[in-house]
């Protein structure tokens, strides 16, 4: 499981006190236009210019202060327009080097533009001139991680946990990476060790029931379970602990966690399918079929749904039901040759 580059927290945070009251003014002016019921266009572009024109001011009148190429980075980014965002964190990383919220900013940036091998060696950059920002390291972690740098995201791992032994952060990272290329029981290794330094992390547990479940382990459902605890009703961990059994084979308790996830949202198409080849594997099939229709029901796109209502019809010999449901399920995905195969069986 990849981590997404807009996963990443918007690091606004960082804009001193001190550059809000030259700056802030005018970005909750444009935010305000921007957010209202219909702002005019033009008012709108005026307001970007008008807010570029004094950033462009303030760097003309202080250009060795690297606060304010670092205010425009942040502005030009957020009104999309990130190769200028880029140069400008370039000059403030120029002027100042050791700066670590610049380092943080031009990460997300570079990870946002699909820059990555820029933003893995700016992370670099920045250990070296912040040695022990544990913060740093786990952005360089992620980052490799990210690219699939996967040796280089594990030695800093390793690094990190040298420096800070309590990182849960460094323990889940390293364990994810173990996970990514295989190596399964240093990976339970690292993540039990990140619920030991960090009881409450909730993502740990379920990365540890996913591994466990994988093995068919039903130990897998203890992990589950606290991830719920953790996160009461957590559509992945109900999912996951459903899935780990229907896997198994073990058809009537899939169908009982399934049904908690219905009793939470009724919407949702996925458990209703996923019930309804639960109910196959118990050879009820006209409970089966049920579900398969609730779910075209609630999702009228569902194709792999109308092909199972097709499977179970052909199965119990009404082809001119099965033809039906398999050309509505080949309206919506044409060339799958699977349907196609099926449509040409019962025509």
């Amino acid at each position: 499981m990849k981590m997404q580059a807009n996963s990443y927290l918007c690091l606004m945070k960082h804009i001193s006190i001190f550059r809000i009251s030259a700056l802030g003014l005018i970005l909750a002016t444009f935010l305000c236009c921007k957010n209202s019921s219909e702002p005019a266009k033009d008012a709108v572009v005026e307001e970007i210019d008008q807010t570029i024109l004094l950033l462009d001011s303030l760097i003309k009148a202080n250009p060795r202060n690297p606060d304010y190429y670092y205010d425009r980075a942040l502005y030009y980014k957020r009104i999309g327009i990130e190769p200028k965002a880029a140069a400008d964190i370039y000059s403030a990383l120029h002027i100042d080097s050791s700066n670590l919220s610049y380092y943080l900013f031009a990460g997300e940036l570079f990870i946002d533009m699909g820059e990555g091998d820029k933003a893995v060696a700016l992370m670099a950059k920045g250990i070296n001139m912040n040695p022990r920002n544990e913060e740093l390291y786990v952005k360089s972690i992620e980052y490799n991680y990210y690219m699939q740098h996967y040796e280089a995201a594990l030695n800093f791992a390793n690094y990190l946990i040298g420096i800070n032994k309590y990182n849960a952060e460094a323990y889940f990272l390293k364990g994810m990476i173990c996970k990514e290329i295989g190596q399964d029981n240093k990976a339970i290794s690292s993540l039990q060790t990140c619920t030991e330094v960090d009881p409450e992390f909730y993502n740990a547990y379920m990365q540890l029931g996913l591994i466990y479940s994988k093995q068919k382990d039903d130990i897998a459902i203890q992990y589950f379970e606290n991830a719920i605890r953790l996160k009461e009703g957590s559509r992945e961990a109900h999912y996951a602990m459903a899935y780990h059994y229907q896997r198994k084979k073990e058809f009537n308790k899939a169908i009982l966690e399934y049904k908690k996830m219905i009793a939470l949202n009724p919407k949702d198409h996925e458990v209703f399918f996923n019930v309804g080849h639960c109910y196959i594997g118990l050879d009820s099939l006209n409970k089966a079929y049920n579900h398969f229709d609730l779910a075209t029901k609630i999702q009228p796109q569902y194709a792999g749904a109308y092909y199972m209502k097709g499977n179970i019809s052909e199965g119990l010999g009404n082809n001119a039901a099965a033809l039906k449901n398999y050309q509505q399920a080949l309206n919506m995905m044409p060339d799958d040759s699977t349907i196609l195969e099926a449509v040409k069986r019962v025509q």
